[in-house]
């Protein structure tokens, strides 16, 4: 029995590659590890090597870049966002006034319809009252009639209740 996994060395290749790959990984990770340790060594020389001035804060408020120049442009700013602003101003006021427009058209029609609407109506009130006197009209005969009918009914015992 053989102590090589696989048995009766079948992998032997398998086992020689796996274990070349992994002596490699090996030598690959300590070869980075010391190289990237000098380089880092190095950077950290330079670094503390730079002339370093001593901390001061900052003034507050911070102040802008050259002011004066600052002042002109901001000048020239300021009157190119009033131009764009009055333009804008000048495009709402248009739109303002054509809805305006707009707005006056649709009330005149609406008023319009009104005065249609109140002139149906009158129409309308006038049809039901004359509807309502023709009911009435026509429900007064029919009582009368009715009472008429009622008398002449003739009843099983052959009295008639409102002779009684």
């Amino acid at each position: 029995m053989s102590s090589v996994p696989g048995g009766s060395g079948e992998n032997i290749l398998y086992t020689v590659l796996c274990g070349g790959a992994f002596v490699a990984a090996l030598s690959y990770g300590y070869m980075t590890v010391t190289s990237d340790q000098a380089r880092f060594s190095e950077r950290i020389d330079q670094i503390r090597a730079r002339p370093k001035a001593d901390w001061t804060p900052k003034p507050w408020p911070p102040k802008g870049k050259d002011e004066d120049e600052d002042g002109e442009a901001e000048a020239v700013e300021e009157e190119a966002a009033a131009a764009e602003a009055e333009t804008i101003v000048e495009e709402a006021a248009e739109v303002v006034a054509e809805a305006a427009e707009a707005v006056s058209e649709v009330a005149e029609a609406v008023a319009e319809v009104a005065q249609e609407v109140e002139a149906a109506a009158e129409e309308v009130s006038e049809v039901a009252e004359a509807v309502e006197e023709a009911a009435l009209a026509v429900a007064e005969p029919a009582a009368v009639g009715a009472e008429e009918t009622q008398s002449d009914v003739p009843f099983a015992g052959g009295k008639n209740p409102s002779t009684t």
